[in-house]
């Protein structure tokens, strides 16, 4: 009987033992389709928020992520601006080398602008050579400050490609506006605005108010 009793108490240990290893290997698998479809859900958003050449915003997602900020400036009363960097050139540079160095040249520039500005300041591009970048609590003061570091920073650590340097200057144009005046489809009409007028100036900045003077 004794016998009987420890052989179905084995039975029933082996049982438990397979039971577990199953459940083990389970919940392995789970984690792992989990995880694939964490990565999937991250890859599907990207491509749908991001420019695939610079990783920058695309038009879209640069609206909704500079709304928010524009809300908060409206709120506090705050200055918001809009700083657009254009790379000068571009198209020499996609002659000269190959269309693949010029967008590295654009992918470039926004991670140099990236690494030089604040996480809260929203980048984006909507095609062309020319990268916008909302700066809330940023004042017309205080622009020739930032566009400086990223000039800076641009020359400092220049895009390479094997041991060949790849060059480029950029020109920028900017607006300010304040609290419950800034609208943002009007700050980037006059942000182009002040560009256009620093290319024909040949200034390295530009920099409107919200009537659009040179200030």
């Amino acid at each position: 009987m004794i016998e009987i009793l420890y052989g179905v108490i084995g039975v029933l240990a082996t049982a438990l033992i397979a039971v577990g290893t199953m459940w083990f290997r389970c919940r392995k698998a789970l984690k792992a389709s989990s995880a694939k479809v964490d990565a999937l859900t991250e890859e599907v958003t990207a491509a749908r928020s991001l420019d695939e050449t610079t990783g920058a915003f695309n038009y879209p997602f640069f609206v909704k992520m500079a709304n928010v900020q524009i809300k908060l400036a409206r709120r506090h009363r705050w200055p918001v601006t809009l700083l657009i960097v254009d790379v000068d050139q571009l198209e020499k540079i996609n002659l000269r080398y190959s269309f693949k160095t010029g967008d590295s040249v654009l992918k470039h520039l926004v991670e140099t602008i990236r690494e030089t500005v604040r996480s809260s300041d929203v980048l984006g591009r909507f095609g062309g050579s020319g990268i916008f970048v909302l700066l809330p609590e940023c004042d017309t003061e205080n622009i020739p400050t930032v566009y400086d570091r990223i000039e800076k920073r641009i020359d400092e650590t220049p895009l390479m490609q094997g041991e060949k340097q790849i060059r480029y200057r950029t020109t920028a144009g900017a607006v300010t506006m304040y609290g419950i005046q800034i609208q943002l489809n009007r700050m980037m009409e006059l942000a182009e605005d002040a560009l256009g007028s620093a290319k024909e100036k040949k200034k390295s900045l530009v920099i409107f108010d919200k009537e659009g003077g040179e200030v």
